[in-house]
Order: structure tokens, then C-alpha cells, then sequence
């Protein structure tokens, strides 16, 4: 079973995830769930969208959000869930688009009440020290320059002296908060704290957020747990969303960790599986749940144990995906990230060995949009806006063309829907194409908001979060 088989569209995924709540509710559905991109595909061949829409077209409900975010939707039954900076689930009704209940995750709201106002207490002092520590800088980096260009004034050399035995000091002083779980890390603006998406089993939805806290509800809003699992290791934040496998939560921020969905407790923890932006892809073989991660490491899901590594490596926000067998892992930025495709093995007799069938150098650019494989074509498109078409058997370039969707840069993964493609820009503008050999344009679309978070479908229903609305586009009478 691959991810596709995880429900190949979202008409049945939301059909059965609805059933499984009803019948099984209380119990975790192991590996029956929505998530990134909905089945991690991108693929809706059964919605039926508008190909045209604007901020005022075509709009059916827009919900103004508490503040911005990347996270993606994720449908399940008659709600939709979606993040908010810094560290907020959101559920909101499918049909009016009322929010119906959210839950926050900063160190106060999950931490024990007789501890919230001590962490208060040292955040605090933790961000004053923190302040100094860049005051100080800057004033060391003026008097640098002043003495470039007047090298022996003593005054000046007695400055520099003075401050940066303050700013040595004021390090000493910050080391014993730093390191501690309730200080929000840094993360890029880009990026933010709320980027990966929720992901639900249909009788509960889980959310891991940049500070390193993740958590689990029900669908009313109750809280399961909630725990802090650890820091991103890179300032830009993280944005891997959890996957579910072997009945097991995979959370990936640093280490690979597999926790007990219902309980938040830990199981195993690879540290040996380089993490990534992207989101890691489930793929089954012989029955057996396997994680393909974004840095080229296969990863059994019942023990964590790596059975295969050094694919390849996906250095920004893509995700390997797997079609038919093959693992595509599409991105081109110099001679140590191209992209590449492996058959998998069909057993898992050792040797485990993948075999490399092609290597391909599209655009040299980041991809931070994950692409779309579909009747024996790929397509991706970079940051700035170079759609590529690949041949998915052979890696050879079809055609590559550079879409006019304005400055700035694409973050939202490739869709297709009712048979047709969408790649929509951070400035809301989308393009809508026909799959082929050939680029045919069908519309092109202006939302009107920042959008950094990939749309997903339902029927005649697109849903797509901007960082001041979310959205329901479809046929309205208007």
C-alpha cells in the first residue's frame, strides 16, 4: 500500500474517515488518515472545481484567520482543521466556514498552572537578555567601522574592548535559558512557527508546531495530550508534518520519533534519519509500513530501524513521491541535489537495495513545492516560477516554461483537480493548465491575499488557506 492507497481521492477518503468515526470512535485508525496534501498525492480526480475565482468570484465563504500560517486544510467529515501562528488548531464548519473551536500551544497553555507564571518569569528575562545581546552587537559593529577608518583612537579601542567583554558576559547569562524547552526557538519569517499541517484519523487530529510542541484532540476540541517533543536544529524553523504508520504517530523535527497516537508517549526514536522541510512519504511493501524520508533514508515504521539511505535529498520544502513502485525525489541545485527516481524493491529481502533509474537536472533552483506525477509525467515548478515537465520513465525534460505569476515565490505544492493542474504563487495569483506534453493554459486567477499553503478539494469545493482568510471556492450564483 502506498500513500495513494491511503485514499486516492478526497471524496472517498472523507466518506470513509467519517464512517471510522462513527463506528470506531475512542480508537486510533492506524493508517487510515488526511494530512499533507490530503493523501500526500495532490491528486483530486474526482472534484470538479471552477477554473475561474477572485476575491470577490467564485468566493462561497471567506473566514478571516487569527493570523497567518502555511499549514495546509485538512478535511475530515463536515470540518476542517488548519494552523495559525504562533501555535493554534483551528477547526472550522466545511459548509459556513464558522470557526467552531481552537486550541493553543504556546509553553503556558500546556504547561502545569503552578509552573505557568515561573516560565513566564525566565521567558522574560530570557528575551531581555536576549535583547541586550543585539544592542550590544550593533553597537560593537558601529565602533568596528568607526575604527576601519581611525584605527589608533585609544577611546575607540577601549569601546570595542568594553563591549564585547559585555556582550561575553551577557552570553554567559542567557546559556541556562537557551537550551530550555519553553523559550520559542528562532524560525524564519517564511516560515513561522504553524507550518505543518494537521493530519486526522477521523475520530481525532493531530498538530506539531514550530516551538516543538506537539498535541491530539478529538474532533470536538478535547484534548488527549500535549507535550513537548524538541526544538528544530535550524533557525528557518521546521515544516515536516506528521505522518501516521503501523499505528504509530511519525513526528520529524530532528530525529524520526514514532509515538503512541493516543497516549503522546514515545516508542523509538531514529536519530541516524536526517530531517527536512519537506514532509516524509508512507510506502508499504509486502505489507510491511515503510517511511521514505525526504533526505534519502527508508525507515521501517515498527522499530525505526534504516533499511536503505543515501537516495537522494530534498534541501528545501519538497516531498519524495511514490508512483508505481518508484520513488521520485524532483529538486535541481547543483551537483549534490538533483533529481533522481528509484524502483523499489518488491520484498523486503536483504539486500534492501533500490535501484537508481534515472538522474535529471531541471531548472537550477529551490523547489519548495512538492510535485505532481500523473500518466507518466512530472511536474514541477521552482521558486521562482519555472514550471518543468519531466518524462517519468526516463527523466528527459519535455518542456520547461516560465509562468508569468509575478515576483516573490512559490511555496504551494502542484494540484490536480477535475483533470486539470493548478500552481498557485505566494501573491494568490494561480495559473490553471492542461496535463500533456505540451503547455495549454486554461485561467489564470488573482486571490488578492498571501497564499504559501497548497489548496485541497472536495466535489466542486476548493479550499485554500490565505494568510488573512481561509477561503471555499466553488460555483456560487453571484
Amino acid at each position: 500500500m502506498t500513500a495513494r492507497s491511503l485514499g486516492h481521492t478526497a471524496s472517498t477518503i472523507l466518506t470513509l474517515v467519517a464512517l471510522i468515526a462513527l463506528a470506531t470512535a475512542g480508537t486510533c485508525q492506524a493508517d487510515d488518515y488526511v494530512g499533507f496534501r490530503t493523501d500526500g498525492t495532490g491528486e483530486y480526480p474526482d472534484a470538479n472545481p471552477v477554473t475561474t475565482w477572485s476575491a470577490e468570484e467564485n468566493v462561497i465563504w471567506a473566514t478571516p484567520m487569527p493570523d497567518k500560517s502555511n499549514s495546509l486544510p485538512t478535511i475530515v467529515g463536515d470540518r476542517l482543521f488548519v494552523c495559525s501562528e504562533p501555535a493554534t488548531l483551528l477547526c472550522l464548519d466545511k459548509a459556513s466556514g464558522q470557526i467552531l473551536w481552537e486550541a493553543h500551544h504556546t509553553p503556558a497553555d500546556i504547561a502545569p498552572a503552578d509552573e505557568v507564571a515561573d516560565l513566564q518569569e525566565k521567558t522574560d528575562e530570557y528575551n531581555r537578555l536576549r535583547g541586550e545581546i543585539q544592542k550590544t552587537g550593533r553597537e560593537m559593529r558601529q565602533v568596528k567601522k568607526q575604527l576601519q577608518d581611525d584605527p589608533d583612537n585609544a577611546r575607540l579601542k577601549a569601546k570595542f574592548t568594553e563591549l564585547r567583554e559585555k556582550l561575553r558576559q551577557l552570553n554567559e547569562q542567557i546559556k541556562p535559558y537557551a537550551d530550555t524547552w519553553y523559550v520559542l526557538p528562532p524560525a524564519h519569517a517564511y516560515n513561522g512557527y504553524s507550518t505543518p499541517t494537521p493530519i486526522s484519523d477521523g475520530s481525532h487530529v493531530w498538530a506539531v508546531f514550530g516551538n516543538g510542541v506537539a498535541a491530539a484532540y478529538d474532533l470536538e476540541g478535547n484534548r488527549l495530550w500535549a507535550r513537548f517533543i524538541e526544538k528544530p536544529p535550524h533557525d528557518y524553523g521546521t515544516s515536516n508534518t506528521p505522518v501516521l504508520a503501523d499505528g504509530k504517530l511519525m513526528i520529524h523535527i530532528n530525529a524520526l520519533r514514532a509515538l503512541d497516537p493516543l497516549t503522546g508517549e514515545e516508542v523509538w526514536a531514529q536519530a541516524n534519519a536526517p530531517w527536512g522541510w519537506g514532509t516524509d512519504w508512507v510506502h508499504e511493501i509486502e505489507g510491511v509500513p515503510l517511511i521514505i524520508t525526504t533526505q534519502g533514508d527508508i525507515v521501517r515504521a515498527e522499530d525505526g530501524e534504516i533499511i536503505a539511505s543515501g537516495l537522494s535529498k530534498l534541501r528545501w520544502g519538497s516531498m519524495p513521491v511514490v508512483e508505481e513502485g518508484v520513488v521520485y525525489y524532483i529538486e535541481s541545485q547543483g551537483k549534490d541535489w538533483i533529481s533522481r527516481a528509484y524502483r523499489l524493491p518488491e520484498t523486503l529481502a536483504e539486500p534492501f537495495e533500490p535501484e537508481l533509474l534515472w538522474e535529471a537536472q531541471p531548472k537550477a533552483e529551490r523547489y519548495y513545492a512538492s510535485p505532481i506525477v500523473h500518466e507518466g509525467l512530472i511536474y514541477a515548478v521552482t521558486r521562482y516560477n519555472t514550471l518543468s515537465c519531466l518524462d517519468a520513465a526516463t527523466g528527459e525534460i519535455v518542456y520547461e516554461r516560465n509562468l508569468p505569476l509575478g515576483k516573490g515565490d512559490v511555496f504551494a505544492g502542484l494540484v490536480l483537480a477535475g483533470g486539470r493542474l493548478i500552481v498557485t504563487h505566494e501573491n494568490g495569483t494561480s495559473i490553471v493548465f492542461e496535463p500533456g506534453r505540451e503547455f495549454v493554459e486554461v485561467a489564470t486567477n488573482r486571490l488578492g491575499d498571501m497564499v504559501r499553503s497548497t489548496p485541497v478539494f472536495d466535489g466542486d469545493r476548493m479550499y485554500i488557506r490565505g494568510y488573512e482568510k481561509m477561503y471555499c471556492i466553488g460555483p456560487t450564483d453571484g
